[in-house]
């Protein structure tokens, strides 16, 4: 078993990375193969977890409220991702596998939330647009026709999103995740 300190790197680490995979791949034009390869360290995450299943259904619950989330505010046209035009959902692969990859934090390295729902709150209203505005920036996606207007929904969303994605996970396990490492003898 990694030390907790150890656990909380490697995790932010597997996000962070995935992070990159997706807006990056959405970018420049290979939205799938970015989605894939944040998927694959998804399960990275999932093999290495203490709790495989608790984080299985965290992270299938997250994916499905993103959908939800980013489904609606395209649709009202705050923002477009961009997406392979022979891909069949509305909503391109990597859009799936970021939210599950955000939800491979709150047991770990967002362990520090737990229990903070007002933090947790200000937390997402302030980091979830910073990484959609950043998301854009890079090409992964565009905004509507009022930055501003997108901005104020997804500080919103995020200020209602995070802290219930953390009381999620807490419903789910409450304890702090760990990591099996396993050394071959």
């Amino acid at each position: 078993m990694l030390t907790p300190l150890a656990t909380k790197i490697v995790n932010f680490t597997l996000y962070q990375t995935g992070w990159f995979c997706c807006v990056l791949g959405g970018a420049w034009g290979h939205p799938v193969a970015g989605g894939v390869l944040a998927l694959l360290l998804a399960g990275v995450h999932l093999l290495l977890a203490g709790s495989p299943r608790s984080e299985a259904l965290l992270m299938l619950a997250a994916c499905l409220i993103g959908v939800i989330v980013d489904s609606c505010q395209q649709a009202l046209g705050l923002f477009a991702f961009k997406a392979e035009s022979d891909w069949p959902l509305w909503l391109p692969l990597w859009v799936f596998v970021i939210w599950a990859q955000f939800a491979s934090l709150f047991r770990y390295a967002l362990y520090w939330l737990k229990g903070r729902y007002l933090l947790a709150g200000i937390f997402g209203m302030i980091g979830g647009p910073l990484a959609y505005a950043a998301g854009i920036r890079m090409g992964a996606a565009s905004f509507g026709e009022n930055p501003f207007a997108t901005i104020i929904v997804l500080a919103l969303v995020w200020a209602t999103v995070t802290p219930a994605l953390c009381a999620l996970s807490v419903y789910l396990d409450e304890q702090e995740g760990t990591y099996r490492w396993r050394r071959s003898s």
